[in-house]
């Protein structure tokens, strides 16, 4: 049975103190009451008394004679007063001269109040005598109504007021409590969001000793913390600038590009379909002897702008891919449109040069590629653009453009086919999957297994993502295709043992009605709790938003979200701080990189040092062989993925 989670500290305090109050409230009445009881006691008697004594004198004085009726116009003016039960004049033999008795009346007061607080009717005597001779005794026993009947009023009165100062002062105690537990609210939401790597500032001063100390050494910690953090993030991203940025101009060198490339359009996510193009400056070094390195180097920095500028403006990005060429990268861009953007950054160049005192700028060339066909690799690209770029430097206007890339050496469906192979094999649920483990760097056990997808065709042939990833977007089928996978996730999620990661796209998690028909399957899945969902970082940048409420929303349903294809962007690490992924796994283009340089195994051990202060675990993709794997093995990875601990297999086992 699972513990009951303890009350709050203000709840707790509430009701022991209320307690003690309403146990001392209970206690002023029980004494109060008990303390008139016994005073009203004491005036029955007294009053028994002093009745008895007054009639004892009155009827000794006017019953000389030993005349009854005119004893008993004396005694009943005092009865009818109503506060006596019996009163009886005896003679001196004991014989009842004069009786007089009430009949049993219920007074204002309840029962058993009565029988909670009992009284007792008391009986007084006094002789009654004429001279010397003794005429008789008179008996007076007092009726307890009116007394009960003060007592039932004195109780009720007083348990009003009791109770008015018991209210009034629980919720004085809750103002109170409230000035001085507010600060601790302060403290513990601190303390929960400390625990989750969140290193917030309190900007409270408490005013109580105690909590002004908790609250200085808290903002202490988490200050500290976040220095160290930020040192970290600073540290890392000036070893990534070193290992993949271009120092001159500012722009990825063609090692940050090959990664960025790769993790964007090679991974399996949705492939490139654009244009690459080649931006030449000719002469170059001829330019720097006649400028100087300075002012060579201002120049190549407003050029590299510019180029930055044209492929941003095309949701693409740019690069210095050797010393006088600039890579752009124009995914939204056809080929005629890529022409005229080409032509119009080759003019923009040109006058930049011609600012600078060049004194020839036809030398500037730009040639491109056009492809559509996902399964073109940047190594065929780049030479397509090359090739390109040969012509470029003969042409005339210096910008050629071809519209296709040559097909890669592996034979690949036509276009055409793909598509209608996709949309057949979601229609036909012909959705296979494929598993590859991740295991820890440490030990080589296993951590969880990644869930691939693949489609089947007619025959039986299965299909990686990545070759069909460009049909599916073509026809808008992402959601589609999660659908699908999750499903058959979900229906085998027993026969795996380990946690398990299934990637999504970002155009499903943009789509409310795949997040709420994704929710309302997870809340009564009891294999919710194993489940992590990976995104790409380039696609979650596309929309950090969407992705951030999705996390939020898993987070309520037990699953997690992890980042797939990390450490791209220079601010990826905020981008971790931010979203609090269960994990991350870095670029497989910066794994590669790890055995022959330097800078990128400086770059990972900063960048897991510093998602290690986060209590984010890093796992390294791509890791093919054993050399990659050494060169892994003491940078701090919480585990590895890729060829090394086995191919991709089909899931789940069938045995």
């Amino acid at each position: 049975m699972a513990a009951r989670a303890p009350a709050p500290l203000g709840r707790q305090l509430a009701w022991v103190v209320s307690a003690i109050f309403f146990f001392a409230l209970v206690g002023v009445e029980a004494i109060h009451l008990r303390s008139t009881r016994a005073s009203l006691q004491r005036q029955l008697e007294s009053l028994a008394q002093d009745a008895a004594t007054s009639l004892g004198l009155s009827l000794g004085v006017l019953l000389r004679g030993g005349d009854a009726a005119l004893a008993e116009t004396v005694i009943n003016p005092a009865f009818d007063r109503g506060h006596y039960a019996r009163i009886e004049y005896l003679g001196p033999a004991g014989e009842r001269l004069v009786s007089r008795s009430l009949s049993p009346v219920q007074g204002r007061y309840p029962e058993w109040f009565a029988a909670l607080l009992p009284l007792h009717a008391p009986t007084a005597e006094s002789l009654v005598s004429g001279g010397w001779r003794q005429l008789g005794r008179v008996q007076v026993t007092v009726h307890p109504r009116f007394a009960y009947e003060q007592l039932w009023t004195t109780a009720r009165d007083t348990l009003i007021y009791l109770l008015f100062i018991y209210v009034a002062s629980l919720l004085a105690l809750r103002l109170v409590l409230r000035d001085l537990l507010g600060p601790l609210a302060a403290v513990e939401t601190a303390a929960q969001s400390i625990a989750a790597r969140q290193f917030v500032t309190l900007r409270l001063r408490p005013s109580t000793r105690e909590l002004t100390r908790v609250v200085e050494g808290m903002n202490a910690l988490s200050r500290k913390v976040n220095d160290a953090i930020e040192a970290e993030t600073r540290r890392a991203e000036k070893l990534q600038d070193a290992a993949y940025r271009d120092q001159v101009t500012g722009l990825l060198n063609a090692r940050g590009f090959s990664a960025r490339f790769q993790s964007s359009y090679e991974s399996d996510g949705e492939p490139f379909s654009g244009v690459l193009a080649l931006l030449e400056i000719g002469e170059l070094a001829a330019v720097n002897r006649r400028l100087g390195a300075e002012r060579c180097d201002a120049l190549l920095r407003e050029i590299c702008a510019a180029c930055q500028e044209t492929a941003a403006s095309a949701a693409g990005f740019a690069a210095r891919w050797s010393g006088a060429q600039t890579v752009l990268v124009l995914p939204r861009l056809d080929a005629d449109a890529a022409r005229q953007g080409l032509a119009a950054l080759r003019q923009e160049a040109r006058a930049a040069m011609k600012r600078a005192g060049v004194a020839r700028q036809d030398r500037i060339a730009c040639g491109a590629v056009e492809t559509r066909d996902g399964s073109v690799s940047l190594r065929h690209l780049a030479a397509a653009a090359e090739a390109a770029l040969l012509q470029a430097r003969e042409s005339a206007d210096g910008v050629v453009v071809l519209r296709t890339a040559p097909p890669p050496p592996e034979a690949a469906r036509p276009a055409a086919e793909m598509l209608a192979l996709v949309a057949e094999a979601l229609g036909a649920q012909r959705v296979g999957l494929a598993a590859q483990m991740v295991y820890r760097v440490s030990d080589h056990r296993a951590l969880h297994t990644e869930i691939l997808a693949r489609l089947r065709d007619a025959a039986g042939r299965e299909y990686r993502a990545a070759e069909f990833m460009s049909a599916l977007g073509a026809q808008g089928l992402h959601e589609e295709l999660d659908r699908a996978v999750i499903e058959r996730v979900l229906a085998e999620a027993s026969a795996e043992l380990l946690p398990i990661s299934v990637n999504l796209s970002i155009r499903s998690v943009e789509r409310e009605t795949f997040v709420q028909w994704l929710l309302g399957r997870l809340r009564h899945e009891p294999a919710a709790s194993r489940l992590v969902f990976e995104m790409a970082e380039n696609a979650v940048v596309r929309n950090e938003s969407a992705c951030a409420a999705f996390a939020r929303a898993l987070d309520a349903t037990g699953t997690g979200m992890a980042l797939d294809n990390f450490g791209i962007r220079r601010d990826s690490l905020a981008l971790a701080q931010r979203l609090r992924p269960a994990y991350i796994k870095l670029a497989g283009a910066h794994t590669a990189a790890m055995v022959y340089n330097s800078g990128a195994r400086f770059y990972a051990e900063s960048l897991v040092a510093a998602a290690r202060q986060l209590d984010i675990p890093v796992i390294a993709q791509s890791v093919e062989d054993e050399a990659v794997f050494q060169a892994i093995a003491g940078l701090g990875f919480a585990g590895y993925q890729g060829n090394l601990g086995g191919r991709p297999s089909a899931w789940p086992v069938k045995v």
